[in-house]
């Protein structure tokens, strides 16, 4: 396999591809029978066209396109469309209009119907949007391997609570932490904290959840109430993502978690940085002092804004996804039985549903200079783990309709080359998700068990012989099966008391 492979495939002629993206073992995937250590990065929003724009506008490939890396596909569609349990149907059923289907995937056929300002051209683009889901039920099936609705936290179809990837780590004695770009109770890292609600939106349970179920040791993200969204302070708190009463006790050092330690909170950017080196105390909680978003929803701010990368100044003296992450990472490291660490790029997504394709590469490239910060650290392997022991993931939970300028006329025309440090050449279809496939990208210990799930190809034909074709697909719940066994893993490779 070559050292890089482009990552959205439009075939113009009948001959397969297939042989393009022949996956190869990684190299180094020693014969260890679990982890250590798994870090599990989640890129919000990320489809082929996400990895694509930041390519292009950087002039080279991200660190995880290396050839170290092995790349899957995976589809992120619901268990069904409601926002709710079953209460007539079977609860566990999956909605067969939901499932990925190529043939509706890649459908030519011209359509003059729109959604609002975005009409439709094509019916697979028309398809796409309406079968598309949501960031809870996706981070649901990463973090449980279970599918569920739209707007369920970690919960089967049917309401119930299922088991997370956080809380198999808790149980094996794991130090586990969680970072996010956007409120530290957002969808995707409520669920990658083992919390347990039906809607997504109750932000104050899931908080109360986070802090006292006694799963994560660090928490980190946004969601200040006492900052707007250009780190100014407020005149009044706004507690939309944390109750007044634990914010409170927050302050006063009397928040405690299940054991009964006390929460550590950091809100200082300095005091965040400094905490990449030196002792940590857990439980930690780093909240960046903004209101939602590290940098996405700073002012100038505007829908379908086209300012490049760095066209609007950045909100100074603010912690980036890195900082958080390298503080996160100190505070689990020391953990004899090892770690599990999520880290979401969450206003990735953020940006695309406000069609800014300039913020967009902004948050990618924030989310990459993390993942290269975490490899230099494990290939420096001074710190008591690095590629042997630890496996890395760079996943997504789902996409948006993101394409050429062109594909309008041209069905699924990918983004142009404009050349490092324009933009490419892009068309939105949608200020909402798609049910296209995502890419995902393994290395290090025990990556060769996702060359073991069974694929579907995704290949279509169109009457004019065109050749629509992409990586074979599994599910993303696959994800959270094949973590959780190797979590079972771990604890059945631990030394027995004599």
């Amino acid at each position: 396999m070559s050292a890089h492979v482009p990552l959205f495939v439009l075939a113009l002629c009948v001959h397969s591809l297939c042989s393009a993206f022949a996956q190869e073992r990684p190299i180094e995937d020693p014969a260890f029978a679990s982890p250590r250590n798994i870090i599990l990065f989640v890129a919000d929003g990320c489809g082929e066209s996400t990895h694509r724009a930041l390519e292009l506008w950087q002039g080279s490939p991200p660190i995880y396109q290396g050839p170290e890396w092995s790349r899957y596909n995976t589809t992120t569609f619901a268990l069904r469309t409601s926002i709710r349990p079953s209460r007539n149907l079977d609860p566990l059923e999956q909605d067969p209009r939901l499932v990925y289907d190529p043939a509706k995937a890649w459908d030519t056929t011209p359509t003059d119907r729109a959604h609002g300002e975005y009409p439709f051209y094509f019916q697979g683009y028309n398809w796409l949007r309406a079968t598309a889901s949501d960031s809870a039920n996706t981070a649901s099936a990463i973090f449980t391997g279970v599918p569920t609705y739209r707007g369920a936290i970690n919960l089967d179809g049917a309401g119930n609570p299922v088991r997370s990837l956080a809380e198999a780590a808790s149980d094996r004695g794991l130090a586990v932490g969680v970072v996010t770009s956007v409120p530290f109770n957002h969808a995707t890292p409520a669920c990658a904290a083992g919390a347990h609600v039906p809607k997504r939106e109750l932000y104050h349970q899931i908080a109360r959840q986070m802090f006292t179920s006694g799963v994560c040791d660090v928490i980190a993200g946004a969601g200040h109430p006492k900052f707007d969204r250009n780190g100014f302070p407020r005149e009044e708190p706004k507690y939309t993502y944390i109750s007044e009463e634990d914010w409170s006790a927050l302050r006063t050092g009397t928040l405690t978690d299940a054991d009964g330690s006390r929460w550590t909170l950091a809100t200082e950017t300095e005091t965040i940085r400094s905490l990449a080196t030196g002792e940590v105390q857990l439980p930690l909680f780093l909240l960046a002092p903004v209101a939602q978003t590290l940098q996405q929803t700073r002012t100038p701010w505007a829908l379908r804004d086209a300012t490049p990368p760095g066209g609007h100044p950045f909100i100074e003296n603010m912690p980036t996804l890195r900082d958080m992450t390298l503080a996160a990472l100190n505070g689990l490291d020391d953990d004899p039985d090892g770690f599990f660490l999520v880290v979401e790029g969450g206003a990735i997504d953020w940006a695309m549903h406000d069609n800014q394709i300039g913020r967009m590469i902004e948050e990618m490239a924030d989310f990459v200079r993390t993942i290269e910060a975490i490899c230099e650290i494990l290939d420096a392997g001074d710190r008591g783990f690095d590629w042997s022991n630890t496996l890395v993931v760079v996943a997504a939970d789902h996409d948006h309709l993101l394409l050429g300028p062109e594909s309008d006329t041209m069905p699924f025309q990918p983004l142009t080359d404009n050349g490092p440090g324009v933009l490419p050449g892009y068309r939105w279809h949608a200020n909402t998700h798609s049910n296209q496939p995502v890419p995902m990208f393994v290395r290090g210990n025990s990556s060769s068990v996702f060359a073991d799930i069974p694929t579907t190809p995704d290949t279509h034909t169109a009457p004019d012989g065109t050749v629509f074709e992409r990586l074979p697909y599994f599910h993303q719940q696959e994800i959270g099966k094949t973590l959780l066994n190797l979590f079972d893993q771990h604890a059945e490779s631990e030394p027995k008391e004599p």
